[in-house]
């Protein structure tokens, strides 16, 4: 649903929206709203950084004991083909208010606060944030948060 509410900027902006997904749901625990928050701000900013014409990937896995929760996760991947981050703003990203550049996000209606939302949603989740960026090729985010186990019942 988030992505249909992002229809019409993934048009205006010309980018070509890819998904990955798994074949069957995935029940997480968590808040809906929050978490469809999360994917807002993660696919509405590559897409905004994206160049036109370009490709923008979300992709969601389930991940058997990942390393950072020690547990089962969900991972979801956002990946952009833009020109990338700079390895020195990267630690930064996510304090409110940062902007790698002020006039360029004061242009597309930024206001520093996206990245800063995921993370304390994400924690709030029991969950993380990691980013990835190889300049000029573009910038990966991705969050993961714990699965619930669904026992058998005989």
């Amino acid at each position: 649903s988030v992505l249909h509410t992002l229809d019409a900027l993934v048009e205006v902006e010309g980018i070509d929206l890819q998904t990955d997904l798994p074949d069957s749901d995935v029940t997480i625990p968590g808040d809906a709203d929050q978490l469809a928050q999360v994917v807002t701000n993660l696919v509405e900013n590559a897409v905004k950084y994206a160049p036109s014409g370009s490709k923008v990937t979300l992709g969601v896995k389930l991940e058997d004991q990942h390393a950072a929760l020690r547990t089962d996760a969900l991972v979801l991947t956002v990946t952009d083909e833009g020109e990338g981050i700079d390895p020195i703003h990267i630690p930064r990203l996510t304090e409110r208010f940062y902007r790698i550049d002020t006039h360029r996000s004061r242009e597309m209606g930024g206001t520093g606060l996206g990245l800063a939302i995921v993370k304390h949603i994400m924690a709030r989740h029991r969950g993380g944030l990691a980013v990835e960026s190889i300049d000029q090729e573009g910038a990966a985010f991705g969050v993961w948060m714990p699965t619930i186990h669904v026992a058998n019942s005989a």
